[in-house]
């Protein structure tokens, strides 16, 4: 790596989050900010006519047409498969950052309490190495040893349980994942049955209360 700064491009639909990372990364001298984003739909429009070595994003701007965060991300993944990604977020969901990180981002911040880690996951990002903030760490780890109910989702479980929650049916699912409807019925069920939920108001109720929607 050269000794130029890295180029990021920030995504965040609060301000304050915008001015806090641009801060960390000016001060550090490691990054400069070539562009910034306050939705999904801006930074899709965006980032083809702003190079950038690393996109720092939220992980959900709920304000875009494309509100669902493991969606986006994907989509971000797929259209620039080379571009060091890292997602900043507040979610303490365990099954959505796992399937966060199984997309392939190369960082997991929390905004919350770590921005001061930011230069260093953009530097780790830049030479394709992971960086997972402390806390989040923390969670993850502590997620390998214990057994709780909800740690026991696998990551397509907690698709589909936020996928129904969100307000689409079995079928919706189906066809916008390519599979079965009795897939999709399958795992729904398995979900219900280790959450200890027996209707689809206590499901949604669960999403709700766990972070999976807003």
């Amino acid at each position: 790596m050269n000794d130029q700064p890295l180029r990021v491009f920030l995504a965040d639909d609060h301000p304050i989050v915008l001015v806090g990372a641009r801060a960390a990364l000016e001060q550090s001298r490691i990054a400069t900010v070539v562009g910034e984003a306050r939705s999904v739909d801006e930074v899709m429009r965006e980032l083809p006519r702003q190079p950038c070595d690393v996109l720092v994003t939220d992980f959900a701007m709920p304000d875009s047409e494309r509100d669902d965060g493991v969606e986006y991300i994907r989509l971000v993944r797929e259209t620039y498969p080379l571009l060091p990604v890292i997602v900043m977020t507040m979610m303490g969901n365990l099954g959505i950052l796992q399937q966060v990180l199984s997309l392939g981002v190369l960082g997991l911040i929390d905004k919350a309490a770590d921005l001061e880690s930011l230069p260093s996951a953009v530097r780790s990002a830049a030479t394709r190495r992971l960086y997972v903030s402390k806390d989040l760490r923390e969670m993850l780890s502590l997620h390998k040893a214990e057994s709780g109910t909800q740690q026991k989702l696998s990551p397509r479980e907690v698709e589909v349980v936020r996928l129904l929650a969100g307000g689409m049916g079995v079928n919706q699912i189906a066809e916008r994942s390519g599979k079965s409807i009795k897939t999709i019925s399958r795992q729904k069920m398995q979900a219900m049955r280790k959450l200890g939920l027996t209707t689809n108001v206590e499901l949604y109720q669960y999403a709700r209360e766990s972070g999976m929607i807003s």
